[in-house]
């Protein structure tokens, strides 16, 4: 049996990464091809201190932590999206303002931008063409000479968190809002799509309740949503093109705890009967079913948070958790 395969199935592998506080918090991981990588969090999370953007970059060999513009304010980061090497892009929020800071392949800039409700989401198409969402009902739009803010949602009780897209005519938002009011509100989702000219209403697959945390596409036809609900916790379905068709989530002895979907991928922490202690758990989907990924055994039995995955085209996944212990980063490879 070779190292990194157990019973056939190829392992993570960790990678080296840079000694952070524990205060750190992650919250999103951006790919550009095999050979570059970036993982964006915040330091200072419940402290005294005030909270600061972190930005670790693969380097080919390890990660590094960037060296970021200085803020005046605490600030945080919730995503990261790169065209390429020389083209990444981080959203978040400072003083009650959304923070954007892009690389160009040598420096992080801190760039203005129009005022919305709470970066959350961006998604990098081309350097000239990037959008940004918020918990609030507005859309930003690059053009690689300015932003546009678009008001895409009908009530200010919706919101968008997640973003996706294939090409500059297909971008995807997703989110929620809120409809009635006291004990018999309640949460419904939202899904917008972007054809390059104007966004859209969707009609959400069968879902009454709750909202959409995670959008992935691999292509036009094949779309990957993750749908949170406060009794259910994520529900996956998947859109081909033509409809929606809902995708059974992963089975194991233990209760799951689904935290996202990409598109082939599941993560999330799984607790034991026995205990209240979450370990980390990823799987991938075999065309009919989800099959767990094996993690080193340190990682497998260490109780985890801040879990979270991306891809890149050629089905390379970096992975991320935070433990007791750090930060830990790791690798799979397709076999060969």
């Amino acid at each position: 049996m070779s190292r990194g395969t157990i019973e056939g199935k190829h392992l993570f592998q960790p990678v080296p990464v840079p000694g952070l506080p524990p205060s750190t918090a992650l919250a999103d991981l951006a790919t550009a091809g095999d050979d570059h990588a970036w993982l964006a969090g915040t330091t200072g999370v419940f402290t005294s201190h005030p909270s600061a953007p972190l930005v670790l970059r693969w380097t080919g060999h390890t990660w590094q932590e960037e060296p970021l513009p200085h803020l005046p304010a605490a600030a945080s980061l919730a995503g990261i999206s790169a065209t390429g090497p020389h083209d990444v892009w981080a959203v978040g929020n400072s003083a009650g303002k959304p923070l954007l800071l892009h690389y160009d392949g040598t420096t992080w800039h801190l760039l203005d931008l129009p005022p919305i409700t709470w970066a959350k989401a961006v998604t990098a198409i081309t350097p000239h063409d990037v959008h940004i969402v918020g918990t609030g009902p507005d859309t930003l739009h690059w053009d690689g000479t300015r932003w546009t803010r678009t008001t895409v949602l009908a009530s200010p009780r919706e919101g968008l968190q997640t973003i996706t897209a294939t090409g500059p005519h297909d971008v995807w938002a997703g989110g929620g809002g809120l409809a009635g009011t006291g004990p018999t509100s309640y949460e419904y989702p939202v899904l917008i799509h972007w054809d390059g000219t104007r966004w859209t209403d969707l009609r959400v697959p069968r879902l009454e309740h709750g909202h959409i945390a995670h959008l992935a596409a691999a292509t036009p036809t094949d779309l990957w949503l993750g749908h949170q609900r406060d009794t259910d916790g994520l529900l996956v379905h998947r859109w081909d093109g033509h409809r929606w068709h809902p995708v059974p989530t992963p089975t194991g002895p233990d209760r799951l705890s689904l935290h996202g979907v990409t598109a082939g991928w599941t993560w999330g922490v799984r607790t034991t009967r026995r205990s209240f202690e979450t370990r980390p758990t990823f799987h991938r989907w075999t065309g009919q079913d989800w099959t767990p990924i094996p993690l080193p055994d340190d990682l497998a039995a260490t109780p985890a948070s801040h879990v979270g995955l991306a891809t890149t085209s050629t089905g390379t996944a970096w992975a991320y958790l935070k433990t007791a212990e750090g930060v830990h980063v790791l690798r799979h490879t397709p076999a060969t």
